[in-house]
């Protein structure tokens, strides 16, 4: 299962996303879930860094199955509402999806 632990201040912000695990819902190469999770936060990460002035802190695995990104500059609202997207499109895949893939808020 994939786990996405999604961190949140007081006032709305996200301060950071990690997502870990594997979602096993089909074959390697062709499991949807993992797909679209991982196109969907790698596509935000993309937008953030190409269409804000935000640079921010990303661990990866390189064998797939760990992502994390934390916000440097929470003021920034590009970034954040770029980072908001990313947790609907996320929380649209848990719906259809959520025997493979789970949101926790912290």
């Amino acid at each position: 299962m994939i786990n996405v632990d999604v961190s949140l201040n007081q006032e709305g912000q996200v301060t950071d996303i990690e997502m870990s695990g594997h979602a096993d819902s089909g074959e390697y190469g062709k499991d949807l879930v993992c797909a679209g999770a991982s196109a969907v936060v790698f596509g935000t990460t993309n937008a953030i860094i190409g269409l804000t002035d935000e640079s921010p802190d990303i661990d990866y695995s390189d064998d797939g199955g760990y992502f994390h990104i934390r916000s440097v500059n929470l003021e920034n609202e590009q970034a954040q509402i770029l980072l908001q997207g990313l947790i609907v499109s996320l929380k649209t895949i848990e719906e259809e999806y959520g025997q493979y893939i789970k949101l926790n808020y912290k």
